[in-house]
Protein backbone atom coordinates (compact mmCIF):
# COMPACT_ATOMS: atom_id res chain seq x y z
CA UNK A 1 0.00 0.00 0.00
CA UNK A 2 2.64 2.18 0.77
CA UNK A 3 5.62 1.54 -2.02
CA UNK A 4 3.82 4.19 -4.52
CA UNK A 5 3.14 6.72 -1.72
CA UNK A 6 7.14 6.64 -0.93
CA UNK A 7 8.23 6.32 -4.43
CA UNK A 8 9.86 2.88 -4.07
CA UNK A 9 10.38 0.26 -6.59
CA UNK A 10 9.54 -2.99 -4.20
CA UNK A 11 8.56 -3.52 -0.55
CA UNK A 12 11.98 -3.17 1.12
CA UNK A 13 11.51 -4.81 4.31
CA UNK A 14 9.78 -8.00 3.49
CA UNK A 15 10.89 -11.22 4.88
CA UNK A 16 10.88 -13.10 1.82
CA UNK A 17 14.35 -14.50 0.92
CA UNK A 18 14.80 -12.37 -1.87
CA UNK A 19 18.94 -12.25 -2.62
CA UNK A 20 18.77 -8.45 -3.81
CA UNK A 21 18.52 -7.05 -0.36
CA UNK A 22 20.77 -9.81 1.12
CA UNK A 23 22.90 -7.60 4.17
CA UNK A 24 25.61 -9.50 5.37
CA UNK A 25 26.87 -8.13 7.99
CA UNK A 26 30.13 -8.97 9.49
CA UNK A 27 28.72 -11.63 11.55
CA UNK A 28 27.38 -13.12 9.25
CA UNK A 29 30.42 -13.33 7.01
CA UNK A 30 31.84 -14.81 9.92
CA UNK A 31 29.53 -17.32 9.98
CA UNK A 32 29.08 -18.13 6.67
CA UNK A 33 33.22 -18.30 6.19
CA UNK A 34 33.45 -21.07 9.32
CA UNK A 35 30.39 -23.29 6.97
CA UNK A 36 32.73 -22.70 4.07
CA UNK A 37 35.67 -24.12 6.09
CA UNK A 38 33.76 -27.10 7.55
CA UNK A 39 32.65 -28.00 4.14
CA UNK A 40 35.51 -28.44 2.30
CA UNK A 41 37.40 -29.93 5.63
CA UNK A 42 36.50 -33.96 6.16
CA UNK A 43 34.78 -33.76 9.18
CA UNK A 44 31.60 -35.00 9.81
CA UNK A 45 29.05 -32.29 11.39
CA UNK A 46 29.23 -28.47 10.89
CA UNK A 47 27.19 -26.39 13.33
CA UNK A 48 25.49 -23.11 12.94
CA UNK A 49 23.20 -21.66 16.39
CA UNK A 50 21.30 -18.34 16.34
CA UNK A 51 18.63 -16.85 18.21
CA UNK A 52 15.26 -16.63 16.05
CA UNK A 53 15.83 -13.85 13.33
CA UNK A 54 18.78 -13.28 13.63
CA UNK A 55 19.80 -14.62 9.73
CA UNK A 56 20.96 -18.48 9.64
CA UNK A 57 18.68 -19.21 7.30
CA UNK A 58 19.79 -16.06 5.23
CA UNK A 59 23.46 -17.57 5.86
CA UNK A 60 22.46 -21.07 4.61
CA UNK A 61 21.49 -19.37 1.50
CA UNK A 62 24.44 -18.02 0.73
CA UNK A 63 26.27 -20.91 1.52
CA UNK A 64 23.84 -23.04 -0.66
CA UNK A 65 24.91 -20.40 -3.53
CA UNK A 66 28.18 -21.10 -2.94
CA UNK A 67 28.71 -25.03 -3.14
CA UNK A 68 30.74 -26.18 -5.54
CA UNK A 69 29.14 -28.67 -8.55
CA UNK A 70 30.80 -31.87 -7.03
CA UNK A 71 28.83 -31.78 -3.95
CA UNK A 72 25.09 -33.51 -4.07
CA UNK A 73 22.87 -31.50 -1.64
CA UNK A 74 20.15 -33.34 0.71
CA UNK A 75 18.05 -30.09 2.10
CA UNK A 76 15.71 -30.83 5.09
CA UNK A 77 13.38 -27.93 6.05
CA UNK A 78 11.19 -29.88 8.74
CA UNK A 79 13.50 -31.98 10.86
CA UNK A 80 10.30 -33.09 13.05
CA UNK A 81 10.65 -36.57 11.82
CA UNK A 82 11.44 -39.86 13.12
CA UNK A 83 14.67 -41.96 12.25
CA UNK A 84 13.21 -42.89 9.38
CA UNK A 85 10.81 -40.30 8.29
CA UNK A 86 14.40 -38.41 7.81
CA UNK A 87 16.22 -41.48 6.08
CA UNK A 88 13.42 -41.43 3.25
CA UNK A 89 13.62 -37.43 3.06
CA UNK A 90 17.45 -38.37 2.81
CA UNK A 91 16.53 -40.54 -0.61
CA UNK A 92 14.31 -38.53 -1.63
CA UNK A 93 16.29 -35.37 -1.67
CA UNK A 94 19.18 -37.32 -3.49
CA UNK A 95 17.43 -39.30 -5.77
CA UNK A 96 17.37 -42.58 -4.39
CA UNK A 97 15.31 -45.13 -5.24
CA UNK A 98 13.98 -47.80 -2.30
CA UNK A 99 10.48 -49.71 -2.01
CA UNK A 100 8.14 -47.23 -0.52
CA UNK A 101 5.91 -50.25 0.25
CA UNK A 102 7.88 -52.53 2.23
CA UNK A 103 11.41 -51.02 3.42
CA UNK A 104 13.09 -50.59 7.70
CA UNK A 105 15.97 -48.11 8.43
CA UNK A 106 18.10 -51.35 7.00
CA UNK A 107 16.64 -50.91 3.92
CA UNK A 108 17.17 -46.54 3.55
CA UNK A 109 20.27 -47.08 5.08
CA UNK A 110 21.86 -49.87 2.93
CA UNK A 111 20.64 -47.80 0.07
CA UNK A 112 22.13 -44.52 1.28
CA UNK A 113 26.08 -46.06 1.65
CA UNK A 114 25.50 -47.76 -1.79
CA UNK A 115 25.03 -43.80 -2.97
CA UNK A 116 27.67 -42.75 -0.80
CA UNK A 117 29.98 -44.97 -2.25
CA UNK A 118 29.15 -44.75 -5.68
CA UNK A 119 29.05 -41.00 -5.49
CA UNK A 120 32.63 -40.89 -3.93
CA UNK A 121 33.95 -42.72 -6.91
CA UNK A 122 32.62 -40.36 -9.28
CA UNK A 123 34.67 -37.79 -7.20
CA UNK A 124 31.80 -36.19 -6.01
CA UNK A 125 30.57 -35.17 -1.91
CA UNK A 126 27.42 -35.55 0.00
CA UNK A 127 26.15 -33.09 2.54
CA UNK A 128 22.89 -32.82 4.14
CA UNK A 129 21.87 -30.02 5.55
CA UNK A 130 19.28 -29.79 8.26
CA UNK A 131 17.27 -26.34 9.59
CA UNK A 132 15.66 -26.06 12.78
CA UNK A 133 17.58 -28.78 14.21
CA UNK A 134 16.64 -28.15 17.58
CA UNK A 135 13.63 -29.83 16.36
CA UNK A 136 15.55 -33.36 16.10
CA UNK A 137 15.32 -36.00 18.81
CA UNK A 138 17.96 -37.47 20.20
CA UNK A 139 17.38 -41.16 18.47
CA UNK A 140 17.25 -39.16 14.91
CA UNK A 141 20.51 -37.30 15.77
CA UNK A 142 22.15 -40.57 17.05
CA UNK A 143 21.26 -42.25 13.51
CA UNK A 144 22.50 -39.41 11.96
CA UNK A 145 25.97 -40.04 13.33
CA UNK A 146 25.64 -43.60 12.61
CA UNK A 147 25.29 -42.42 8.83
CA UNK A 148 28.18 -40.43 9.13
CA UNK A 149 30.36 -43.62 9.89
CA UNK A 150 30.95 -44.61 6.28
CA UNK A 151 34.63 -42.86 5.38
CA UNK A 152 37.46 -43.65 3.32
CA UNK A 153 41.18 -43.54 4.75
CA UNK A 154 41.28 -40.16 3.54
CA UNK A 155 37.69 -38.51 4.53
CA UNK A 156 34.05 -39.04 5.64
CA UNK A 157 31.71 -39.67 2.97
CA UNK A 158 28.74 -37.86 4.03
CA UNK A 159 28.54 -34.12 6.34
CA UNK A 160 25.51 -32.80 7.50
CA UNK A 161 25.04 -29.18 8.42
CA UNK A 162 22.64 -28.66 11.48
CA UNK A 163 21.38 -25.11 11.58
CA UNK A 164 19.30 -24.52 14.50
CA UNK A 165 18.41 -22.36 17.41
CA UNK A 166 20.55 -22.25 20.50
CA UNK A 167 18.92 -25.06 22.19
CA UNK A 168 20.34 -27.19 20.12
CA UNK A 169 23.64 -26.26 22.12
CA UNK A 170 21.76 -27.94 24.85
CA UNK A 171 20.79 -31.03 23.04
CA UNK A 172 24.45 -31.61 22.08
CA UNK A 173 25.81 -31.41 25.21
CA UNK A 174 23.93 -34.40 26.71
CA UNK A 175 26.14 -37.34 27.06
CA UNK A 176 24.35 -39.23 24.89
CA UNK A 177 25.45 -36.93 22.45
CA UNK A 178 28.80 -36.88 23.42
CA UNK A 179 30.07 -38.56 20.39
CA UNK A 180 28.07 -36.51 17.83
CA UNK A 181 29.52 -33.47 19.46
CA UNK A 182 33.13 -34.78 19.25
CA UNK A 183 32.49 -34.84 15.41
CA UNK A 184 31.46 -31.65 15.05
CA UNK A 185 34.53 -29.94 12.79
CA UNK A 186 33.00 -26.11 12.45
CA UNK A 187 30.49 -24.51 14.46
CA UNK A 188 29.61 -20.86 14.78
CA UNK A 189 27.01 -18.95 16.73
CA UNK A 190 24.88 -16.10 15.01
CA UNK A 191 24.30 -13.10 17.11
CA UNK A 192 22.09 -9.89 16.06
CA UNK A 193 23.37 -7.01 14.97
CA UNK A 194 25.00 -4.23 16.85
CA UNK A 195 23.36 -0.35 16.35
CA UNK A 196 25.91 0.15 13.19
CA UNK A 197 25.52 -2.74 11.18
CA UNK A 198 21.51 -2.29 11.75
CA UNK A 199 21.88 1.57 10.65
CA UNK A 200 23.38 -0.02 7.65
CA UNK A 201 21.10 -2.54 7.12
CA UNK A 202 18.16 -0.22 7.08
CA UNK A 203 20.00 2.35 4.59
CA UNK A 204 21.01 -0.60 2.14
CA UNK A 205 17.54 -2.06 1.39
CA UNK A 206 16.01 1.07 0.96
CA UNK A 207 19.12 1.94 -1.31
CA UNK A 208 18.06 -1.43 -2.87
CA UNK A 209 14.22 -0.53 -3.02
CA UNK A 210 15.17 2.67 -4.93
CA UNK A 211 14.12 5.02 -1.81
CA UNK A 212 14.71 8.76 -2.59
CA UNK A 213 14.12 10.11 0.68
CA UNK A 214 15.37 9.22 4.17
CA UNK A 215 12.46 7.53 5.67
CA UNK A 216 13.85 7.14 9.18
CA UNK A 217 15.94 9.82 11.26
CA UNK A 218 18.84 9.16 13.59
CA UNK A 219 16.57 9.07 16.65
CA UNK A 220 13.92 6.49 14.81
CA UNK A 221 17.09 4.41 14.07
CA UNK A 222 18.44 4.56 17.61
CA UNK A 223 15.13 3.31 18.85
CA UNK A 224 14.44 0.74 15.98
CA UNK A 225 17.87 -0.52 17.80
CA UNK A 226 15.86 -0.42 21.38
CA UNK A 227 13.57 -1.99 20.33
CA UNK A 228 14.40 -4.84 18.28
CA UNK A 229 17.55 -5.44 20.48
CA UNK A 230 19.33 -5.92 16.46
CA UNK A 231 16.76 -9.16 15.48
CA UNK A 232 16.99 -8.63 11.63
CA UNK A 233 13.30 -10.18 11.28
CA UNK A 234 11.94 -8.00 13.86
CA UNK A 235 13.71 -5.17 12.42
CA UNK A 236 11.88 -6.10 9.03
CA UNK A 237 8.74 -6.42 10.63
CA UNK A 238 8.76 -3.16 12.41
CA UNK A 239 9.83 -1.16 9.76
CA UNK A 240 7.08 -2.37 7.32
CA UNK A 241 4.76 -1.77 10.00
CA UNK A 242 5.67 1.65 10.83
CA UNK A 243 5.69 2.89 6.99
CA UNK A 244 2.35 1.71 6.51
CA UNK A 245 1.51 4.13 9.53
CA UNK A 246 3.23 6.72 8.16
CA UNK A 247 1.70 6.02 5.02
CA UNK A 248 -1.87 5.87 7.06
CA UNK A 249 -1.31 9.53 8.67
CA UNK A 250 0.27 10.82 5.39
CA UNK A 251 3.63 11.83 6.64
CA UNK A 252 6.67 11.83 5.21
CA UNK A 253 9.06 10.76 7.83
CA UNK A 254 8.68 7.85 10.59
CA UNK A 255 8.57 9.29 13.39
CA UNK A 256 9.35 7.46 17.30
CA UNK A 257 5.76 7.50 17.98
CA UNK A 258 4.77 5.91 14.73
CA UNK A 259 7.83 3.48 15.79
CA UNK A 260 6.45 2.62 18.81
CA UNK A 261 2.74 2.22 17.93
CA UNK A 262 4.51 -0.38 15.06
CA UNK A 263 6.26 -2.10 17.62
CA UNK A 264 3.03 -2.70 19.52
CA UNK A 265 1.32 -4.47 17.23
CA UNK A 266 4.61 -6.62 16.63
CA UNK A 267 5.70 -7.36 20.27
CA UNK A 268 2.55 -6.70 21.88
CA UNK A 269 1.68 -3.73 24.29
CA UNK A 270 3.42 -4.98 27.23
CA UNK A 271 6.67 -6.78 25.51
CA UNK A 272 6.96 -3.38 23.51
CA UNK A 273 6.55 -1.27 27.12
CA UNK A 274 8.83 -3.23 28.87
CA UNK A 275 11.94 -3.05 25.99
CA UNK A 276 10.91 1.02 25.86
CA UNK A 277 11.25 0.75 29.43
CA UNK A 278 14.57 -1.50 30.19
CA UNK A 279 16.14 0.53 28.33
CA UNK A 280 15.16 3.82 29.53
CA UNK A 281 16.89 2.62 32.79
CA UNK A 282 19.94 2.47 31.20
CA UNK A 283 21.13 6.29 31.40
CA UNK A 284 19.81 6.38 35.17
CA UNK A 285 21.81 3.16 36.11
CA UNK A 286 24.98 4.04 33.83
CA UNK A 287 24.93 7.77 35.99
CA UNK A 288 23.83 6.08 39.49
CA UNK A 289 27.15 3.67 38.89
CA UNK A 290 29.34 6.41 37.54
CA UNK A 291 28.24 8.55 40.67
CA UNK A 292 29.18 5.40 43.03
CA UNK A 293 32.49 5.14 41.27
CA UNK A 294 33.59 8.84 42.06
CA UNK A 295 32.54 8.54 45.83
CA UNK A 296 34.26 5.29 45.99
CA UNK A 297 37.33 7.25 43.81
CA UNK A 298 37.03 10.13 46.30
CA UNK A 299 37.29 8.02 49.42
CA UNK A 300 40.04 6.15 48.40
CA UNK A 301 42.12 9.50 47.79
CA UNK A 302 41.33 10.74 51.27
CA UNK A 303 42.56 7.73 53.21
CA UNK A 304 45.73 7.23 51.23
CA UNK A 305 48.32 10.14 52.70
CA UNK A 306 50.25 12.27 49.86
CA UNK A 307 53.48 12.83 51.21
CA UNK A 308 57.02 13.25 49.79
CA UNK A 309 57.67 9.22 49.61
CA UNK A 310 54.54 8.70 47.35
CA UNK A 311 55.62 7.68 44.12
CA UNK A 312 53.95 9.75 41.51
CA UNK A 313 51.09 8.77 39.99
CA UNK A 314 51.05 8.21 36.04
CA UNK A 315 47.16 8.84 34.59
CA UNK A 316 46.02 7.02 31.72
CA UNK A 317 45.75 9.82 29.43
CA UNK A 318 49.92 10.74 29.72
CA UNK A 319 50.65 7.05 28.90
CA UNK A 320 47.84 6.60 25.89
CA UNK A 321 49.99 10.29 24.66
CA UNK A 322 53.13 7.87 24.51
CA UNK A 323 51.51 4.89 22.36
CA UNK A 324 49.66 6.98 19.69
CA UNK A 325 51.51 7.60 16.46
CA UNK A 326 52.00 11.16 15.81
CA UNK A 327 49.45 12.38 13.58
CA UNK A 328 46.68 11.09 16.16
CA UNK A 329 45.96 13.32 18.37
CA UNK A 330 44.90 12.47 22.31
CA UNK A 331 41.27 11.17 22.64
CA UNK A 332 40.65 13.85 25.11
CA UNK A 333 41.30 16.96 22.78
CA UNK A 334 38.98 15.44 19.96
CA UNK A 335 36.42 17.79 19.25
CA UNK A 336 33.11 16.50 17.29
CA UNK A 337 33.23 16.24 13.24
CA UNK A 338 33.30 19.94 11.71
CA UNK A 339 30.88 19.67 9.14
CA UNK A 340 31.48 22.11 5.65
CA UNK A 341 29.21 24.62 4.83
CA UNK A 342 26.20 23.28 1.78
CA UNK A 343 29.09 24.54 -1.02
CA UNK A 344 31.80 22.57 -0.16
CA UNK A 345 29.25 19.45 0.87
CA UNK A 346 28.29 19.70 -3.29
CA UNK A 347 31.88 19.55 -4.02
CA UNK A 348 32.83 16.95 -0.88
CA UNK A 349 32.73 13.60 -3.11
CA UNK A 350 35.24 14.69 -5.47
CA UNK A 351 37.40 16.37 -2.88
CA UNK A 352 37.37 12.88 -0.69
CA UNK A 353 38.40 11.28 -4.00
CA UNK A 354 41.61 14.31 -5.01
CA UNK A 355 42.16 13.24 -1.71
CA UNK A 356 42.37 9.45 -1.84
CA UNK A 357 43.85 10.08 -5.05
CA UNK A 358 46.75 11.71 -3.37
CA UNK A 359 47.50 8.86 -0.64
CA UNK A 360 48.40 7.14 -3.77
CA UNK A 361 51.17 9.85 -4.77
CA UNK A 362 48.32 10.68 -7.79
CA UNK A 363 47.05 14.14 -9.12
CA UNK A 364 43.11 13.63 -9.79
CA UNK A 365 41.38 16.21 -11.65
CA UNK A 366 37.15 15.45 -11.68
CA UNK A 367 37.03 18.11 -14.90
CA UNK A 368 39.41 16.48 -16.91
CA UNK A 369 40.28 12.80 -15.36
CA UNK A 370 36.45 11.51 -15.83
CA UNK A 371 35.06 9.44 -12.87
CA UNK A 372 37.42 8.40 -10.34
CA UNK A 373 37.10 4.45 -11.08
CA UNK A 374 37.54 5.15 -14.93
CA UNK A 375 41.06 7.52 -13.61
CA UNK A 376 42.00 4.71 -11.19
CA UNK A 377 41.83 1.95 -14.20
CA UNK A 378 44.55 4.17 -16.37
CA UNK A 379 46.72 4.25 -13.48
CA UNK A 380 46.85 0.69 -12.95
CA UNK A 381 44.36 0.73 -10.56
CA UNK A 382 40.57 -0.32 -9.80
CA UNK A 383 37.97 0.51 -7.39
CA UNK A 384 36.07 -1.94 -4.89
CA UNK A 385 32.73 -0.16 -3.39
CA UNK A 386 30.64 -1.71 -0.98
CA UNK A 387 29.27 -1.56 2.39
CA UNK A 388 31.06 -2.87 5.58
CA UNK A 389 32.14 -2.03 9.12
CA UNK A 390 35.50 -0.90 10.63
CA UNK A 391 36.56 -4.21 11.22
CA UNK A 392 36.42 -5.04 8.14
CA UNK A 393 38.54 -1.67 6.71
CA UNK A 394 40.87 -2.73 9.45
CA UNK A 395 41.44 -5.96 7.32
CA UNK A 396 41.97 -4.14 4.41
CA UNK A 397 43.86 -1.54 5.61
CA UNK A 398 43.40 0.46 2.60
CA UNK A 399 42.43 4.51 2.71
CA UNK A 400 39.62 4.71 1.49
CA UNK A 401 36.20 7.37 0.62
CA UNK A 402 33.27 7.09 3.20
CA UNK A 403 29.70 8.57 2.70
CA UNK A 404 28.94 10.07 6.34
CA UNK A 405 25.73 11.40 7.18
CA UNK A 406 25.39 14.71 9.33
CA UNK A 407 22.08 15.05 12.59
CA UNK A 408 19.65 16.08 9.50
CA UNK A 409 20.75 13.00 7.16
CA UNK A 410 22.62 14.86 4.88
CA UNK A 411 25.09 12.92 3.31
CA UNK A 412 29.35 14.13 3.18
CA UNK A 413 32.09 12.04 1.34
CA UNK A 414 35.47 12.20 3.53
CA UNK A 415 38.58 10.09 2.48
CA UNK A 416 39.37 8.21 5.94
CA UNK A 417 43.02 8.27 5.54
CA UNK A 418 44.54 6.80 8.94
CA UNK A 419 42.77 4.50 11.66
CA UNK A 420 43.68 3.35 15.22
CA UNK A 421 41.73 1.81 18.27
CA UNK A 422 40.71 4.97 19.34
CA UNK A 423 40.57 7.37 16.71
CA UNK A 424 40.30 7.88 12.52
CA UNK A 425 41.90 10.28 10.37
CA UNK A 426 39.48 11.76 7.82
CA UNK A 427 40.01 14.32 4.97
CA UNK A 428 37.06 16.21 4.76
CA UNK A 429 36.32 19.18 2.21
CA UNK A 430 40.50 19.25 1.99
CA UNK A 431 40.92 19.81 5.30
CA UNK A 432 42.26 16.91 8.61
CA UNK A 433 40.10 16.38 10.86
CA UNK A 434 40.72 13.65 13.72
CA UNK A 435 37.91 12.17 15.65
CA UNK A 436 37.03 9.42 17.91
CA UNK A 437 35.76 6.18 16.75
CA UNK A 438 32.39 6.50 18.42
CA UNK A 439 32.09 9.68 16.63
CA UNK A 440 32.91 7.89 13.13
CA UNK A 441 30.39 5.12 13.65
CA UNK A 442 27.43 7.44 14.58
CA UNK A 443 27.94 9.29 11.00
CA UNK A 444 28.90 6.33 8.91
CA UNK A 445 26.16 3.79 7.70
CA UNK A 446 28.95 1.31 5.86
CA UNK A 447 29.12 2.86 2.52
CA UNK A 448 32.63 3.13 0.99
CA UNK A 449 35.20 2.85 -1.97
CA UNK A 450 39.00 2.23 -1.63
CA UNK A 451 41.74 1.99 -4.58
CA UNK A 452 43.58 -1.95 -5.16
CA UNK A 453 46.01 -2.31 -7.49
CA UNK A 454 45.82 -5.58 -9.98
CA UNK A 455 47.86 -8.36 -10.13
CA UNK A 456 49.71 -8.82 -13.65
CA UNK A 457 47.02 -10.22 -15.89
CA UNK A 458 43.78 -10.01 -13.57
CA UNK A 459 40.78 -9.88 -15.00
CA UNK A 460 38.14 -11.85 -12.48
CA UNK A 461 38.69 -13.57 -9.46
CA UNK A 462 41.24 -16.77 -10.01
CA UNK A 463 39.09 -19.89 -9.88
CA UNK A 464 40.82 -23.45 -9.40
CA UNK A 465 41.84 -25.13 -12.49
CA UNK A 466 42.79 -21.77 -13.94
CA UNK A 467 45.67 -21.04 -15.54
CA UNK A 468 47.43 -18.14 -16.24
CA UNK A 469 50.21 -15.21 -15.31
CA UNK A 470 48.01 -14.03 -12.33
CA UNK A 471 48.43 -17.84 -10.97
CA UNK A 472 51.95 -17.27 -11.05
CA UNK A 473 51.70 -14.25 -9.45
CA UNK A 474 49.94 -15.89 -6.50
CA UNK A 475 51.92 -18.62 -6.37
CA UNK A 476 55.04 -16.10 -5.80
CA UNK A 477 52.89 -14.46 -3.28
CA UNK A 478 51.97 -17.07 -1.43
CA UNK A 479 55.43 -18.41 -0.87
CA UNK A 480 56.34 -14.83 0.17
CA UNK A 481 53.89 -15.09 2.87
CA UNK A 482 54.93 -18.88 4.20
CA UNK A 483 58.55 -19.39 3.59
CA UNK A 484 57.92 -22.60 5.20
CA UNK A 485 55.80 -24.69 2.83
CA UNK A 486 57.14 -22.96 -0.56
CA UNK A 487 55.19 -25.07 -3.38
CA UNK A 488 56.53 -24.94 -7.26
CA UNK A 489 55.38 -21.65 -9.15
CA UNK A 490 52.73 -22.93 -11.55
CA UNK A 491 50.61 -21.79 -13.90
CA UNK A 492 48.02 -23.97 -13.18
CA UNK A 493 45.61 -23.13 -9.63
CA UNK A 494 45.83 -27.02 -8.46
CA UNK A 495 45.25 -28.54 -5.72
CA UNK A 496 48.23 -28.00 -3.07
CA UNK A 497 47.82 -23.93 -3.87
CA UNK A 498 44.30 -24.10 -3.72
CA UNK A 499 44.92 -25.53 -0.07
CA UNK A 500 47.61 -23.17 0.61
CA UNK A 501 44.86 -19.78 -0.34
CA UNK A 502 41.27 -21.53 1.79
CA UNK A 503 44.21 -21.56 5.04
CA UNK A 504 45.15 -17.85 4.68
CA UNK A 505 41.23 -17.22 3.59
CA UNK A 506 40.53 -18.50 7.15
CA UNK A 507 43.67 -17.32 8.95
CA UNK A 508 42.35 -13.53 7.48
CA UNK A 509 38.84 -13.81 8.38
CA UNK A 510 37.84 -14.36 4.55
CA UNK A 511 35.27 -17.05 3.03
CA UNK A 512 37.71 -19.64 3.05
CA UNK A 513 36.35 -20.63 -0.24
CA UNK A 514 39.66 -21.07 -2.40
CA UNK A 515 38.94 -18.57 -5.24
CA UNK A 516 41.02 -15.28 -4.89
CA UNK A 517 38.84 -12.42 -5.18
CA UNK A 518 39.65 -8.64 -4.61
CA UNK A 519 39.55 -8.85 -0.75
CA UNK A 520 41.40 -11.55 -1.02
CA UNK A 521 43.88 -9.84 -3.24
CA UNK A 522 44.05 -7.17 -0.86
CA UNK A 523 45.17 -9.11 2.24
CA UNK A 524 47.59 -10.90 0.31
CA UNK A 525 49.22 -8.12 -0.98
CA UNK A 526 49.40 -6.49 2.71
CA UNK A 527 50.75 -10.23 3.84
CA UNK A 528 53.49 -10.04 1.45
CA UNK A 529 54.52 -6.32 2.06
CA UNK A 530 53.03 -4.85 -1.51
CA UNK A 531 54.06 -1.00 -1.59
CA UNK A 532 50.62 0.80 -0.62
CA UNK A 533 48.91 3.24 1.05
CA UNK A 534 47.64 1.93 4.51
CA UNK A 535 45.86 3.47 7.58
CA UNK A 536 47.90 1.83 10.01
CA UNK A 537 51.30 0.45 10.31
CA UNK A 538 54.28 0.81 7.87
CA UNK A 539 53.10 3.74 5.77
CA UNK A 540 55.20 2.19 2.57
Amino acid sequence: MYREYFGLNDLPFSIAPDPRYLYMSERHREALAHLMYGLNSDGAFILLTGDVGTGKTTVSRCLLEQIPDNINLALVLNPKLSALELLETICDELHIPYPHDNHSIKTCVDRINHYLLDAHARGRKTVVLIEEAQNLDSQVLEQLRLLTNLETNERKLLQVILLGQPELLDILAQPALSQLSQRITARYHLTPLNEAELMAYITYRLSVAGARQNLFGRGVLKQLYRLSSGVPRLVNVMCDRALLGTYVLNQQQVTRKILDKAASEVLGDKSARAAKKGHALMPWLSSFVLMLLLVATGWFYLQSPVGPEQPAIVTAPDVAKEAVEPQMEASESLAGLQWPDETSRLRSNSLAFQSLFQSWQLKYNPSQSGSPCYFAQTQGLDCMQGQANLSKLRGLNRPAVLELHDDENKPYFASLLALDGHRAVLSMAGKPQTISIDELQQHWYGWFTLLWQRPPAYENAIHPGEQGEAVVWLSKKMNQIDVHTRLPERQSYQPELIEKVRQFQLAQGLVADGIVGVQTLIHINNAAGHSAPVLFGDKS
